[in-house]
């Protein structure tokens, strides 16, 4: 997986050995975002899952270090190619944390044929939030995750 900081953005690719179909209905799919959209020692509890443009998700992720609760707000699904939302802290009700500060979320799905090229890209609202959200281990959270997903796709 590579990884690198471009201003404000953190930018995640990786390429699985799976048809972009599957890569996408992993992102769309309740049952199988549960089983892979979570860091190694974690599970993901989905409460409510939406993902169309204006729709919205909220799930817990659940660590030994304790449980955080997620709302996303999807702005644009392009089956097989994007899917592009906002992510924000939220209480147990799933009620957005104003004081924290929401993520704005790109995926980008590109055919290789039997292989998918997935580009990631998190925009936070300033250079120095990217880079501290780098400090703070993001990048060994995405690879856990995304190891995760590899997992699910090979089980297919």
């Amino acid at each position: 997986m590579a990884i690198e900081q471009q201003q404000n953005k953190i930018v995640f690719t990786r390429t699985f050995e799976a048809p972009v179909q599957a890569v996408y209905q992993a992102y769309t799919d309740r049952t199988q975002f549960e089983q892979w959209f979570h860091p190694e020692g974690a599970t993901t509890d989905v409460y409510q899952f939406d993902v169309k443009p204006g729709g919205r998700a909220f799930f817990a992720i659940k660590a030994p270090q304790g449980t955080s609760y997620t709302v996303m707000k999807y702005n644009k699904v392009v089956p097989h190619q994007c899917i592009d939302y906002y992510d924000y802290f939220a209480d147990e009700k799933g009620n957005v944390d104003k004081n924290m500060i929401g993520m704005h979320n790109i995926i980008k799905l590109k055919d290789l044929s039997d292989r998918t090229e997935l580009t990631s890209t998190a925009v936070l609202p300033t250079e120095t939030a990217a880079k501290k959200l780098l400090e703070m281990g993001v990048e060994a959270g995405m690879e856990s995750t995304f190891d995760h997903l590899e997992q699910l796709l090979a089980r297919k």
